[in-house]
């Protein structure tokens, strides 16, 4: 089985980790699904209560039993592949897994019906509310930051858009265009030698709120992101807020490891 080409999150690499436990002498999908099913947090857990309620304590050794017909493993990485390539994202995460699996996987197919894989999509593969304890974010506000990172003002919002169209396309020009002239805007910008490399946002659409926020195909392995958030939860904590609503949060485990965040 050749990995080299592919990266994954640490979810996703222990998934991986999981399914090479099974003795069958090769991964097949339905051991990576069966292995999800029981890393048993975020998202996995969610999917490890749902199947218990609907096919019983046992689920997993009846997955097991299945030993042929499922296709080959390749073919799910490189499906999981083109999910993140489509999204836009740095890595393989669990959704890209589960959700290449239950489209393409007969052994998983055969043992979930068509209402079960709808609720599996619904609960891994769709971008889920997450919820901050902005205590929390409070207690690390002495974080030194990597990168600069600073409160946008009006004047930047050209080339926010700029940046906005070229890095992810139109879907979040409306929220900017919004934006009124006046005030302390709640815009954050991560920038590198006076360039733009990642924007965040809160308030857009309702108080309370988080997001969108986004940062450079080239950056997001460096701790711009993580910055931003940091930034944009502090400035939220320091207006009075006690929790903020992550919305429709994407990298779920990048949320979870950088400031607590729980699904909702």
């Amino acid at each position: 089985m050749e990995l080299d080409n592919y990266h994954f999150t640490n979810r996703g690499n222990r998934i991986l980790q999981l399914a090479a436990e099974y003795d069958d002498g090769v991964i097949c999908p339905h051991h990576l699904f069966m292995a999800a099913c029981r890393e048993s947090t975020g998202v996995c857990g969610e999917i490890h209560l749902y199947l218990q309620s609907q096919l019983g304590p046992d689920y997993l050794r009846q997955f097991k039993k299945h030993h042929q017909g499922s296709v080959d493993i390749q073919n799910i990485f490189e499906k999981a592949d083109e999910k993140r390539k489509y999204y836009r994202q740095t890595l393989i995460n669990e959704g890209h897994l589960i959700e290449s699996i239950v489209e393409i996987d007969n052994v998983v197919n055969d043992m979930l019906t068509k209402e079960m894989k709808e609720a599996i999509i619904q609960i891994a593969c769709v971008p889920r509310d997450m919820i901050v304890q902005l205590a929390v974010v409070k207690r690390k506000e002495d974080l030194s930051y990597k990168n600069s990172i600073r409160r946008a003002v009006y004047a930047d919002m050209p080339e926010l858009k700029r940046f906005i169209q070229a890095e992810f396309g139109d879907r979040w020009i409306k929220r900017i265009d919004h934006l009124q002239a006046r005030g302390q805007l709640p815009v954050f910008l991560a920038e590198e030698k006076g360039e733009i490399i990642g924007f965040a946002c809160f308030d857009m659409e309702k108080k309370g709120m988080f997001g969108p926020m986004g940062t450079s195909s080239r950056k997001r392995l460096s701790s711009a992101g993580k910055e931003l958030l940091h930034r944009s939860l502090l400035d939220m904590a320091e207006r009075g807020y006690a929790y903020a609503v992550i919305e429709q949060a994407g990298p779920i485990e990048f949320y979870e490891k950088t400031v607590g965040a729980k699904l909702i």
